[in-house]
């Protein structure tokens, strides 16, 4: 059970937070500070990308919600954000729970769910009144608290839910991604960097391709491949590491595509061994749509 006094939430014996540990994304986040982010500092969404943005939770299993606690940072000056409420089954299609409206974040606020059904709550950010710490008037939260019915626990896991697609709209998102290969030795690869749109399909990818090795580690060449869903990998500049070595290469590509197809991402290695040279190896790949 729960009260409400002065408009804070006062948690009783017996509610849980269903949301606490739960898989979270979002359409887009600043560097640093993704969905999981979200309880120890704040997700926010893409520097300069336009709203609106959204985050989302999967609770792990169909739960009857019945009410959010959203929060801003303690030390954030009070604001609002109007955003609207959607919960999903599958994780695919949403439907709205609660229209559009503003909510006054000082530095929490408390929304009422009418009992509804559903595996994934999505928060869909259409406005703020206020700048964020750089003054830019993203999508913030630094709480996503779920409640279902009074004393309710959650529950057992259901099959896990695919990633959601990453629509891309005009301005920024933040990218991160890396793998570890282990041959002769072991490299890690990651690529941190920006993806953005001009509106009318052409994208830019600006980052930094980072390569280090263990000191045992034989010569490693790493790359980067793109380019839309229906057609053939391209692939970026490359660059080399060995026995222990850091090395960064600045990466600036370009490319096309029509509204609504997917961009792929993925990183690429191959590594020269006793006998020749190791069979080539890519990432999982990240998929964002051009919307």
């Amino acid at each position: 059970m729960a009260l409400e006094k002065d408009d804070v939430i006062v948690s009783l014996v017996g509610d849980a937070d269903l949301a606490a540990g739960r898989q979270m994304w979002a359409s887009s986040s600043s560097q640093g500070h993704g969905p999981d982010q979200i309880g120890t500092s704040w997700w926010e969404s893409a520097y300069k990308a336009p709203l609106p943005q959204w985050i989302q939770v999967d609770l792990g299993s169909q739960r009857t919600v019945r009410r959010l606690v959203l929060k801003t940072p303690d030390n954030w000056p009070a604001q609002n954000q109007t955003l609207t409420v959607e919960g999903s089954e599958d994780g695919s299609t949403f439907t709205t729970i609660l229209a559009s409206a503003r909510y006054d974040f000082t530095p929490q606020t408390i929304i009422d769910l009418p009992g509804a059904l559903v595996r994934c709550i999505r928060l869909v950010f259409t406005a703020n009144n206020g700048p964020g710490p750089w003054g830019e008037r993203g999508a913030f939260l630094s709480g996503f608290e779920v409640y279902g019915l009074p004393g309710e626990q959650p529950g057992a896991e259901g099959p896990p839910l695919p990633e959601p697609k990453k629509y891309v709209g005009p301005g920024r998102t933040s990218l991160s991604f890396g793998t570890v290969r282990s041959f002769v030795g072991s490299v890690w690869l990651n690529f941190k960097g920006e993806l953005s749109w001009d509106g009318t399909g052409g994208y830019t990818i600006d980052g930094t391709l980072e390569a280090s090795s263990s000191s045992d580690a034989r010569r490693s060449t790493v790359w980067l491949e793109y380019g839309g869903e229906s057609e053939s990998w391209k692939k970026s500049s490359e660059t080399e590491t060995s026995n222990g070595r850091t090395q960064k290469l600045p990466i600036r590509l370009t490319g096309k595509l029509t509204p609504g197809e997917k961009l792929e991402l993925r990183l690429g290695s191959w590594q020269a061994g006793v006998f020749g040279i190791g069979a080539v190896e890519n990432s999982e790949k990240q998929q964002y749509v051009i919307s």
